[in-house]
């Protein structure tokens, strides 16, 4: 994931920061610190800066999601709440009906905004879409996080295209289901699907079509493809909702045995069907977690730590052979 705040980021997915201000250090912060390091992987902030500052009082966090009809969303919410519940802050979180609704959410966060937040957790649902509250909360000196920011150059798409080179040596015809447009994460996973396939001259790509993040709209266009290329290969989802769509498309016109489906995010129902032999593989980005790093570094920036603007953080390719090694999460 990547995580950036108005002044941070995050990369294998990334995390954002903007701007910050003394919530509970002894001296105060300058607005927008300045770091040894444009980035850093997350494994790595310890080390470099130490353990997460405790605040020593109470504090509210907001976060304004995408939507939480999607499992990932869900996960990186839980993740949020979870972390906060240690330093006993209490977390707003608000979405939109669905990842199509930028107007909405636009309306709820400049609401959650007016509610003046310690720190305020972003997740935008287009490059900007939400810029008109990132800057009112950058004036207003309120700490900004972007979670999952998708600031690493396409990672996502270019693995699940070096997984669809493992499976298939040989070459073959493979798909991509694309994310709705004008999504940041979207095209960047487009970009980096494409790219890699450059580098395997035996697998040809020959469809490319919206899924626009909706399951039953990805099944539609997963069903006309294999009808246009009943020797398909493989195809890669944008993501693990889009990717399940395609599972049971495939599973009607073609075979799971003879088509790899793989998808993004390592959202539960995903992995289960990954366990299940059904989809190939997930490039999992740990929604969780994200959750978990987003809250942290809003408390690293309001203890004043010079924080990069982008934390890098990991991924994994989970297939039938290791997802017993990536548990779910407990998000009661």
């Amino acid at each position: 994931m990547t995580l950036r705040t108005s002044g941070l980021l995050a990369a294998s997915t990334a995390l954002a920061l903007f701007s910050i201000v003394p919530a509970f250090a002894e001296d105060s912060c300058p607005a927008y610190p300045t770091a040894k390091m444009a980035k850093i992987e997350s494994t790595a902030l310890e080390k470099e800066f130490g353990v997460v500052p405790v605040p020593k009082k109470e504090l509210h966090f907001a976060y304004m999601t995408k939507t939480l009809i999607n499992e990932f969303w869900q996960d990186v919410a839980a993740g949020a709440k979870a972390e906060a519940a240690k330093y006993k802050i209490s977390v707003d979180v608000q979405a939109a009906k669905d990842e199509s609704s930028m107007i909405e959410q636009l309306n709820l966060a400049q609401t959650v905004l007016s509610q003046k937040p310690d720190a305020l957790l972003l997740s935008p649902q287009s490059d900007s879409n939400l810029a008109p509250v990132i800057e009112a909360a950058r004036a207003a000196n309120i700490p900004t996080i972007i979670i999952d920011d998708a600031r690493s150059e396409g990672a996502s798409g270019a693995k699940a295209a070096a997984f669809l080179h493992q499976t298939y040596a040989d070459g073959g015809k493979v798909a991509q289901i694309e994310a709705a447009a004008g999504s940041p994460n979207a095209r960047l996973r487009i970009q980096g699907f494409k790219e890699e396939l450059k580098k395997y001259s035996n697998l040809e790509l020959v469809a490319s079509q919206p899924g626009n993040w909706d399951r039953l709209t990805a099944l539609n266009a997963t069903s006309n493809i294999l009808r246009q290329t009943p020797d398909l290969a493989g195809i890669y989802a944008n993501n693990d909702g889009m990717a399940l769509g395609v599972v049971e498309a495939v599973t009607s016109g073609s075979s799971l045995e003879k088509v790899a489906v793989v998808g993004t995010d390592g959202i539960r129902e995903a992995k289960k069907s990954v366990g299940a032999g059904e989809m190939r593989a997930t490039v999992a980005e740990f929604p969780f977690e994200e959750g978990q790093l987003g809250v942290q570094m809003a408390l690293r920036l309001l203890g004043c730590q010079a924080i990069p603007r982008w934390i890098l953080s990991p991924q994994a390719v989970i297939t039938k052979d290791n997802v017993k090694d990536f548990p779910d999460p407990n998000t009661n």
